[in-house]
């Protein structure tokens, strides 16, 4: 999948000199927490939420000598906003994306198309798309599975499943901390008996850690 058919696509833009009183108005009419900079077409930064936040407070304000009865209207979107910004391809996939904002513990990424502001991709796109293919809005069951990796494996797991006329909507996978060969895999499945799915599943050799109706 990539970012492009996932992201928030035209997303609300400010310019630089706009002042954080209305900023903050636009971010809460809007309900958005990350919004581009742009000026004359071009995308110079962006500033979020908590850029605002810390703005409340005089002293989190680098170099800023702070005015008697300061407020709001004392500082503008170029006085708070990260420049530099990182950004990342319409074409790039959605595991990149993710990548990039878990590693730099940012919260969205503004999408490019030939150095264009196209959308924006945030942590709750990304997560939607995690709760989407783990089914988590369906009513559904799940059994976990700890095995080695290989393809050989999932395939004789998945064959159980189905023979027992389970029907798998998503699949997710987490390290086993005990043995580095092996991980836990999450299979979610539509909701059924999943009984005697994890006795066949046993059967075969594999440890089932737990079972959700």
């Amino acid at each position: 999948m990539i970012v492009k058919e996932v992201m928030s696509k035209n997303p609300v833009t400010i310019g630089p000199a706009t002042k954080l009183r209305v900023l903050n108005e636009l971010m809460k009419a809007n309900d958005v927490r990350h919004v581009p900079v742009v000026k004359n077409g071009k995308m110079i930064g962006i500033v979020t939420e908590k850029d605002i936040r810390y703005a409340m407070i005089p002293e989190k304000i680098p170099g800023k000598k702070v005015p008697q009865g300061w407020n709001l209207d004392h500082l503008k979107v170029q006085d708070i906003m990260t420049d530099n910004t990182i950004t990342i391809a319409q074409e790039a996939q959605v595991e990149e994306a993710a990548r990039i904002i878990y590693g730099l513990k940012i919260h969205a990424l503004p999408v490019m198309k030939n150095d264009k502001l196209v959308g924006i991709i945030s942590v709750m796109d990304i997560l939607g798309i995690f709760i989407e293919m783990m089914g988590m809005l369906k009513s559904s069951s799940r059994i976990d599975v700890l095995m080695k990796e290989s393809q050989a494996n999932f395939d004789k797991v998945s064959k159980i499943i189905y023979k027992n006329n389970g029907q798998i909507i998503g699949v997710g996978i987490t390290p086993y901390q005990k043995d580095k060969k092996k991980s836990i895999y999450f299979f979610r499945l539509e909701s059924c008996n999943v009984k005697p799915i994890a006795k066949d599943i046993k059967k075969e050799g594999f440890v089932v850690t737990s079972t959700i109706v």
